[in-house]
């Protein structure tokens, strides 16, 4: 529910607001000691002791929430004065205030405290007031009654109050338990990832060594026997760069393993992914000639960053309105472009985020890099581009 603007700065400002508080009851209070400003005839002609009393029934209002305990007791002991001599007075409102605060604002020890002393010295008061007629025993319960339930409300509060910050502390707990479960289930699976690579590319390499001493030593003599050997290196090092993907697709996807199985991306399938979810709007353009073969590892290392770029666009942008995807074909690299123009301030938080780090990672194994960052005009921007020199290289000596 929306607060007015004084309400608001009366919260911020609580001393403020109980001086405020104090101000109008104490003048209330020294209206009220003035003849015709109340029902009763019988009451004591005002003086200055009763313009006294009743500022010092009120005025310690102000310091209710830094002082509650002496403002009860400065309070209590001029209400009471106030009622015995028969003067007018705002009423016993100033007192349930105290009671309710020393309630609210003291702790346990505090309470029971003040609890017995405020019993011992008000019950002896109040039998006298009934022995001397100054207090009738209907006005008594119901004084008593209004005290015990101003206390019991203020004490209520206090309680929800405490346990309203204790469930704040145990969420605050959990979540930051939570955060360091998953980074050291993070950690965990990252280790095992890296004890797998190296099983397999130790394997791979010892065996590749093998076989392209065994081909060196054959070379001359038996050349059949060294192309064998070369042969096996070969299937041995496609093998091996076979391994290393399945895994790094496990770590990156989290996908199962069965699901390598599927082939595997390439840059052609982007146009699959931007027509993939109809609810966003993509629009895919093209410059440049296409080389005759994009390498399967700078293809899938684009498409990937392509659908993290577009994921953080449905997470992320908002209601945005124009997304672009534009693949830029040039004589040594490739590049993909993605903008939009929703809320790029939100992307910005999640920069250190496990998509746009493996965004970054991923572009690294090919050669590549990939730039993030807020674009001209609004939005956000996703950059990356990875150089075909490296394939064109290995083909070569294939």
């Amino acid at each position: 529910m929306r607060r007015f603007p004084p309400i608001q700065w009366l919260r911020r400002h609580p001393l403020a607001a109980d001086c405020i508080l104090a101000f109008v009851l104490a003048v209330i209070g020294i209206l009220a000691l003035w003849p015709g400003s109340s029902h009763v005839t019988d009451a004591a002609d005002p003086n200055a002791f009763a313009a006294v009393l009743s500022i010092g029934a009120t005025a310690p209002l102000a310091l209710r929430r830094l002082h509650p305990i002496a403002v009860l007791a400065a309070i209590a002991p001029s209400q009471l004065i106030l009622d015995f001599l028969s003067f007018n007075s705002a009423g016993w409102l100033p007192l349930f205030i105290a009671v309710y605060t020393v309630a609210a604002h003291t702790n346990g020890h505090q309470r029971a405290n003040t609890v017995k002393v405020f019993a011992v010295g008000l019950i002896p008061v109040l039998i006298g007031g009934l022995v001397h007629s100054k207090l009738h025993i209907g006005e008594l319960i119901s004084s008593i009654v209004f005290v015990i339930g101003t206390f019991i409300l203020g004490d209520n509060l206090q309680r929800r109050r405490r346990q309203v910050a204790e469930a704040a502390e145990r969420a605050s707990i959990a979540t930051h338990q939570r955060d360091l479960l998953a980074r050291q289930q993070v950690q965990d699976e990252r280790a095992r990832i890296a004890r797998e690579l190296h099983d397999v590319v130790a394997h791979s390499v010892s065996l590749m060594i093998i076989q392209a001493g065994a081909a060196r030593r054959s070379i001359t003599a038996a050349p059949l026997q060294a192309e064998t050997a070369l042969r096996d290196l070969e299937a041995t090092g496609r093998h091996a760069m076979d391994e290393l993907r399945r895994v790094l697709g496990v770590l990156r996807t989290g996908e199962p393993e069965g699901s390598e199985l599927a082939p595997q991306p390439t840059l052609s399938s982007i146009r699959n992914l931007v027509d993939d979810d109809p609810s966003l709007h993509v629009e895919l353009t093209e410059s440049g000639n296409p080389p005759d073969d994009v390498p399967s590892s700078v293809g899938l290392s684009l498409y990937r960053v392509v659908q993290e770029a577009l994921t953080n666009v449905r997470k992320h942008a908002g209601q945005a309105k124009h997304v672009a995807v534009h693949i830029s074909y040039e004589p040594h690299q490739v590049s993909v472009q993605i903008t939009d123009d929703g809320r790029g301030a939100s992307v910005a938080v999640n920069q250190g985020g496990h998509g746009l780090v493996g965004m970054r990672e991923r572009m690294a194994l090919c050669g590549g890099s990939v730039t993030v960052g807020p674009r001209q005009g609004g939005g956000w921007q996703v950059r990356a581009s990875a150089p075909l020199t490296m394939a064109t290289s290995s083909r070569g000596s294939e």
